[in-house]
């Protein structure tokens, strides 16, 4: 029997192209505040429907029998205000995650970003056990969330695993733009193709601990985001390089 998997933001930039690699082989529920985008997965056997993340019983309803979360669904801008990203990145995030574990869910995965530890100069690699230090208050929600994991892991139950998400295709974009990018670019890049294999083997992986930080980013030359125990909790094995990429 498939897995039945919940993707929260599943029509934003990661989710939408996450969903053609798991398709295949999970039981997806695709949810987004709007959905249009990706409408045309029900006609594949997908469960496509608009959801409000602050909406604490919607968030029961699309939990109920679910075995991952993989929750996307934030304000990823890093010019937010705290007023802009408390309903959505921190509300919703308890909503998530309290939905999950009173539904029995196994585990959720969820979406932090590499703005929680911005802070580090550029030339100082990030480990995973380094003490969180955000750049600017989208950062912080995101520290919130991996706070709100570690509870509700070891006091509640629910397996979770927060990636710290580096520039996810960034110097494509920029290439798409006519820019060409810096060494602090190419050190936070992570690919398309490695971020979805690395969302994939942190829902099969086997955890020694019910908390975990993974860290997001490709096999570059030099990377931000430290990988060495990542590639141990989790099996990630990156293919590209941000430094390789012209």
């Amino acid at each position: 029997m498939m897995k039945k998997l919940l993707l929260t933001g599943a029509a934003g930039r990661i989710g939408s192209r996450l969903i053609e690699d798991l398709a295949d082989e999970y039981e997806l529920i695709l949810t987004d505040r709007d959905c249009s985008a990706i409408k045309n997965w029900a006609e594949k056997g997908c469960t496509v429907e608009s959801f409000d993340i602050t909406h604490f019983e919607e968030c029961l309803k699309f939990c109920e029998g679910v075995d991952t979360v993989i929750h996307l669904a934030g304000n990823p801008s890093p010019l937010a205000t705290y007023d802009e990203v408390k309903k959505v990145n921190i509300d919703g995030t308890y909503n998530m995650m309290q939905a999950a574990k009173n539904q029995g869910c196994r585990r959720l995965i969820f979406a932090s970003s590499i703005h929680a530890v911005k802070g580090y100069p550029q030339d100082e690699q990030v480990k995973t056990t380094s003490p969180i230090r955000p750049k600017d208050v989208y950062g912080v929600s995101k520290a919130f969330g991996e706070a709100m994991g570690n509870y509700f892991a070891y006091q509640q139950g629910l397996e979770v695993i927060a990636i710290r998400i580096g520039g996810h295709r960034s110097i494509e974009m920029m290439d798409e733009r006519g820019e060409k990018p810096d060494q602090r670019e190419r050190s936070t890049y992570i690919s398309a193709k490695d971020m979805n294999q690395l969302i994939r083997r942190c829902i099969e992986a086997q955890l020694t601990h019910p908390f975990e930080i993974a860290h997001g980013v490709s096999d570059n030359t030099f990377k931000f985001l430290d990988l060495s125990d990542t590639k141990e909790k989790v099996g990630y094995e990156p293919d590209d390089n941000g430094f390789e990429f012209d």
